[in-house]
């Protein structure tokens, strides 16, 4: 955080994910509680450190059981991710194509030049090279497991995809202003969250009034089994309608496409 204005945008953008006060950067040690490249809540006093460069603001709340089995299990899955994801798709329903995936994922967003966009549940970074080949707008990445991020942060380094801010944290609970995001997407996982309505109900708080939100979500056998297919639809905040449902690859995604509509 040392470039004085990436340092200001970025405080633009943060609030805590407690109590929605403005965070100060804590650039050295400081009194109690403080401790250098930390952030803190100018109301609620509450500190979230750096965690292997990355700003963690995942608060007690974030930390459900179903999140903590989701963080664990990624977080042991992530070495493997990049390398294992696309060909056991592939043995499970034989006419997947990554690349065709992320670019229905990239295309649902409605993406321009300058277009805003927050990723939650960004894993290692599979769509930012997509999305950032359709804006030069904002891109912010989220997620709970600290292992798939720093997966993530490697990857945009090495695919040269400029600025993308990303961050530990929780969909239920997202460490940013209100009105501040034209897209936002939830990258998978949505019907495993601790709180899925919550986790709407944020996408659409931090999403502008004419925004978008995408859901994007796997329809497997065990989602039937456990009727967490509609989950989304079954717990959608006011502020979001529907525009369209669209199956990928013989039923097996779907994407929900929502508008912001805020009273």
């Amino acid at each position: 955080m040392g470039d004085a204005s990436l340092l200001e945008e970025v405080l633009a953008l943060l609030r805590c994910p407690a109590c929605g006060g403005q965070l100060e950067f804590l650039e050295q040690a400081e009194g109690r509680g403080g401790s250098p490249g930390s952030f803190r809540c100018l109301s609620c006093a509450r500190v979230f450190p750096m965690r292997r460069g990355l700003p963690d603001f995942r608060i007690p709340e974030c930390f459900t059981t179903s999140n903590r089995l989701s963080r664990a299990l990624y977080n042991i899955y992530a070495p493997l991710y990049n390398r294992l994801e696309n060909a056991l798709a592939r043995m499970i329903w034989p006419d997947f194509s990554e690349p065709r995936l992320r670019r229905e994922i990239a295309a649902s967003l409605e993406l321009g030049p300058d277009t805003s966009v927050l990723e939650v549940c960004v894993g290692t970074g599979g769509n930012l090279p997509y999305i950032r080949a359709r804006t030069r707008g904002l891109l912010v990445g989220l997620d709970i497991s600290e292992e798939m991020l720093c997966i993530c942060a490697h990857k945009v380094k090495q695919m040269d995809l400029g600025t993308v801010y990303l961050f530990l944290g929780c969909a239920e609970y997202l460490p940013f202003a209100s009105d501040v995001f034209d897209r936002v997407l939830i990258g998978g996982g949505v019907s495993y969250f601790g709180d899925p309505g919550r986790a709407l109900a944020e996408a659409a708080r931090v999403a502008t009034d004419d925004g978008l939100v995408v859901v994007f979500e796997q329809s497997s056998l065990i989602e039937r089994l456990l009727g967490r297919v509609d989950l989304p639809l079954r717990c959608l905040p006011p502020d979001l309608k529907v525009l369209e449902r669209r199956w990928l690859f013989g039923g097996s995604f779907y994407l929900l496409k929502l508008a912001v509509g805020k009273s």
